[in-house]
């Protein structure tokens, strides 16, 4: 977590044997999301070989575990398209909840808040 969370961004890379598989980010909505404005925002992107394998869900884990402890209390948000069901099954498992979905780029977006705290 990045010494001042809400002034830089959060970059967590991902590896596994010594390769880098993906990486999650943390950083500011800089206002495309409009449950969103101002809040922190996870992300995350992972090569297609480490898909289903669990170390998306793991790394987000790890993140969502620095981050309630750096701002207890403080809502994080995600976005995904609709279509990538992986990423949706991944948002809920976290603990993200629906808050809104909307048309954007030619696809349906879908927005989550995380509200929880991480044991």
């Amino acid at each position: 977590m990045p010494e001042e969370p809400r002034r830089r961004s959060g970059l967590f890379v991902v590896d596994l044997d010594g390769a880098v598989i993906g990486q999650v980010t943390l950083t500011k909505d800089t206002g495309h999301l409009r449950q969103a404005a101002g809040r922190a925002e996870l992300g995350y992107l992972f090569l297609p070989q480490a898909w289903g394998r669990g170390y998306a869900a793991e790394a987000c884990e790890a993140v969502l575990g620095r981050f309630a402890g750096a701002l207890p209390g403080e809502p994080l948000v995600l976005a995904t398209q609709t279509a990538d069901v992986r990423s949706l099954r991944l948002a809920a498992k976290l603990g993200f909840t629906e808050v809104e979905r909307f048309e954007e780029w030619g696809a349906e977006q879908w927005t989550g808040v995380w509200k929880g705290t991480w044991a």
